[in-house]
C-alpha cells in the first residue's frame, strides 16, 4: 500500500510541475493563464480544507477516513467539524464556513435544506447509491405494517423514537402517522447515540420499540430488524423512492483546491461491504480517537484505497477542471432501483 501511495504522490508532483511550467510558458508569451488548483496545479495545497459532519456514523466515519487519505497521501491540511443536524451542515457549506459535507440524502430526505442552499452549493459526487428509510422495529415484534401501530400503542407508551430535533425523518414519521389516521403517538427527538442506546436496551429486554431507521447504518448488521410495511422507501410518497447520498461543496470548491484533492473527494464512494466495515471499525474503536480508527481502517483496506487512487489518477489526468453534478442528479431513480 505504501508503495502505491508513494507512486500516487509522485504522479501528482509531476502533474503539478507540468502545470507550473505551462503557466511559466504562458507568462513568457505575454498571455494570461487560467490554470490553478482545479487544473492540477499546487495552488491551495496549504489552504486548509474544512470538512463538516453530523453525528451519523456512516458519514462521520467516512469523513474521518477521507481526512486520513487527504492528509497522508495528498499533502492536505484538513479540519473536521462536527455539528448537530443536517441543516447546519448544509448551511455551513453554502455560507462557505465549511468546504465539504458528504452526507446529503437526496432528493427526498434533505430536500428542504438542499432547496434552501443549492444556489450556493454543488453536488460534487456520490458517497453511496441506493438508500432506504422508514419506521423500524425489532423482528420479534408481532406487527408488520404501519397500520398495526395502534395495536401496540400502550406497550410503546405512545412514543416513536426519532433522532435530533428538526431532522427530516422526524417530520416524515409524523406525516406517515397522519396519512394513516394513527393517533396518540409522539415522535420523540433525541441524539443518534441516545436513540440507538434505547434500541439496544429494548432489544436486550425483548421490549417493543419503534425507531426512525435508515440504511446504510450499523444497526442492520447488529440486530434483527424490519421496516414496517407502508412506512418505508418505495412504499410511501412520504419516504419516496430509493435515494443517493451525495457530497456537497461550496460553489467555488473546484477552483479553490488542488485537482488531486477535488478528484479524490469526487470519486471516493462506498458500497455496502465497505461502509459496513468502516462503521464497525468506528463502533468498536474503544479508546481510539476517530482519526485513529479511520487510520486503522485505511491501513486494513488497501484494495479499497488503491481503487479510489486509480480513479483519482484518471480524474487528475483528464482535461479541464473537475465537473460537479447537476442539481437534480440521481442514480438510483434513473436505474429504477
Amino acid at each position: 500500500m505504501m508503495n502505491r501511495l508513494a507512486s500516487f504522490r509522485s504522479l501528482t508532483a509531476v502533474l503539478a510541475a507540468v502545470a507550473f511550467l505551462a503557466v511559466g510558458v504562458a507568462g513568457c508569451g505575454g498571455g494570461s493563464s487560467s490554470g490553478g488548483a482545479a487544473d492540477g496545479g499546487d495552488q491551495g495545497t496549504s489552504q486548509p480544507l474544512n470538512m463538516v459532519t453530523v453525528n451519523w456514523i456512516e458519514g462521520m466515519a467516512f469523513t474521518y477516513a477521507q481526512e486520513q487519505i487527504l492528509e497522508d497521501s495528498l499533502g492536505m491540511t484538513v479540519d473536521v467539524k462536527e455539528v448537530q443536524g443536517g441543516g447546519l451542515a448544509f448551511k455551513s457549506v453554502a455560507d462557505q464556513e465549511r468546504d465539504y459535507f458528504n452526507e446529503a440524502w437526496l432528493p427526498t430526505t434533505h430536500k428542504d435544506p438542499w432547496n434552501e442552499t443549492k444556489g450556493d452549493a454543488k453536488k460534487l459526487g456520490y458517497m453511496y447509491k441506493g438508500t432506504s428509510v422508514g419506521l423500524t422495529v425489532p423482528a420479534y415484534m408481532d406487527i408488520n405494517s404501519v397500520t398495526e401501530l395502534s395495536e401496540v400503542r400502550e406497550g410503546l407508551e405512545g412514543e416513536i423514537n426519532g433522532i435530533e430535533s428538526g431532522a427530516a425523518v422526524n417530520d416524515q414519521t409524523r406525516q406517515i402517522l397522519e396519512n394513516n389516521g394513527i393517533e396518540g403517538f409522539d415522535v420523540v427527538p433525541a441524539s443518534g447515540p441516545a436513540t440507538w442506546q434505547a434500541l439496544e436496551s429494548a432489544i436486550n429486554n425483548q421490549e417493543p420499540i419503534v425507531v426512525t431507521g435508515w440504511y446504510p447504518h450499523w444497526k442492520w448488521g447488529s440486530y434483527d430488524l424490519k421496516y414496517l410495511e407502508g412506512a418505508q422507501t418505495g412504499q410511501s410518497p412520504v419516504f419516496g423512492a430509493p435515494e443517493d447520498v451525495f457530497k456537497i461543496v461550496d460553489s467555488e470548491f473546484t477552483e479553490e483546491f488542488p485537482k488531486d484533492a477535488v478528484c479524490f473527494l469526487k470519486v471516493s464512494e462506498v458500497n455496502d461491504a465497505q461502509i459496513e466495515s468502516l462503521m464497525d471499525t468506528f463502533r468498536n474503536r474503544g479508546d481510539m480517537s476517530k482519526s485513529a480508527a479511520a487510520a486503522q481502517w485505511v491501513e486494513n483496506n488497501p484494495d479499497v484505497i488503491n481503487g479510489w487512487m486509480d480513479q483519482t489518477e484518471e480524474c487528475v489526468a483528464s482535461d479541464g477542471p473537475v465537473q460537479t453534478l447537476p442539481d437534480d442528479a440521481t442514480y438510483s431513480r434513473e436505474q429504477g432501483a
